[in-house]
């Protein structure tokens, strides 16, 4: 085989159609050895260097070890070159694996610090406007404030109430059959009163009030968001932050630790209940166990965490729903990714608080 006239990228597209045509196809059967003349070019370039190497490679593959003859010094030089390169890049295939993977893991951590940077100015904003609004009164948004607080307060007790039951009457049940191999089955309600005031309680509540109202303010803040609310707002010298944030958030505050005492004693509502009726102890039993067992710093335990939980639930959902843009595929998005980071946020905040409280004796 042999090669005239310039191979440039120019002529590119042209050249690999003849080649095509002119290297048999796989069906026919190919020589040991084969020649390829390239006294003939009068210019080469990389791309026909490029080209050169593909067709020998594609000879070699098939079993036909290609020679190159009739190179000048400049053209050979280039060619070589493109070989090296390619034995190069295979050779480092798995280190540039390695490289890619290990850009990709800084590239995440980059983008949560981001995130908690931005978590961090949204709090910093929300702390201004409520120092701006405790200062003038009259500009706090009692209406607003009343409504979030029914639908993230009183709408959402039944709810919680009932899963508080459930979980309580489980952690009953699987206490005392556990307990009861070591004929320990009566101090079940004790464990129970400590993990409900301490953990479970607060933990079930603030991951359902998580679930449910954080996506409620994305939702809420990024309809607006695309409808053009808030850029309407911001024009009439409106803040969005004092209007839309401040009375969610405040809302929170005052309804999570009503709802976790509420899941408290629907925790040990459903402890009485299995311990009744399914374990055959008296209630009597029970309460005297109960009593025992629940100290006021376990209770005190459970509520210091309300208040962290609230703000982190209230900042996250607030802050994706401004983030929305102008499409419902986005709003689903932020909607999504609200639930997740508050209930994410949620459940590290709990361990952190768990394993300090317990460090500092309570």
């Amino acid at each position: 085989m042999a090669a005239r006239g310039a191979w440039t990228i120019s002529s590119l597209a042209a050249l690999q159609g003849r080649i095509e045509r002119l290297v048999p196809s796989g069906e026919r059967p190919l020589p040991a050895r084969a020649s390829f003349d390239l006294s003939g070019l009068s210019s080469l370039d990389t791309a026909g260097a490029w080209l050169v190497d593909r067709v020998t490679r594609q000879l070699a593959d098939r079993g036909c070890a290609t020679t190159l003859i009739g190179l000048n010094l400049q053209h050979q030089v280039l060619v070589e070159e493109i070989a090296r390169l390619r034995g190069f890049s295979s050779e480092n295939e798995g280190g540039s694996r390695l490289l890619k993977s290990v850009g990709e893991s800084f590239a995440r951590v980059a983008a949560a610090g981001r995130e908690v940077l931005a978590l961090a100015a949204f709090l910093g904003a929300f702390l201004t406007t409520m120092a701006r609004t405790v200062t003038w009164q009259a500009r706090f948004r009692w209406t607003a404030f009343a409504h979030h607080l029914e639908h993230a307060g009183l709408r959402a007790a039944p709810i919680i109430a009932l899963i508080c039951f459930l979980i309580g009457a489980v952690v009953m049940q699987q206490g005392a059959l556990q307990l009861a191999t070591y004929g320990a089955e009566p101090y079940a309600a004790s464990m129970l009163a400590v993990l409900a005031l301490r953990e479970v309680g607060v933990l079930l509540t603030a991951v359902m009030v998580a679930g449910r109202s954080a996506s409620a303010f994305t939702a809420e803040i990024g309809s607006m968001k695309m409808r053009e609310e808030i850029a309407a707002m911001r024009t009439m010298g409106i803040d969005p932050v004092e209007t839309l944030v401040v009375p969610r958030i405040m809302a929170l505050l005052i309804a999570l630790p009503l709802l976790t005492f509420v899941g408290d004693i629907m925790c040990l509502a459903g402890g009485a209940v299995v311990a009744v009726f399914y374990l055959d102890q008296s209630l009597a039993t029970f309460l005297e166990r109960l009593q025992a067992a629940a100290e006021p710093r376990h209770f005190l335990v459970g509520m210091i965490k309300t208040p962290f939980a609230a703000l982190v639930i209230g900042l996250i959902g607030c802050s994706e729903g401004l983030k929305v843009a102008g499409s419902a595929e986005s709003l689903g998005r932020y909607v999504t990714a609200a639930v997740v980071k508050a209930i994410f946020m949620v459940i590290i905040l709990g361990a952190l608080f768990a394993m300090f409280l317990v460090s500092i004796g309570l």
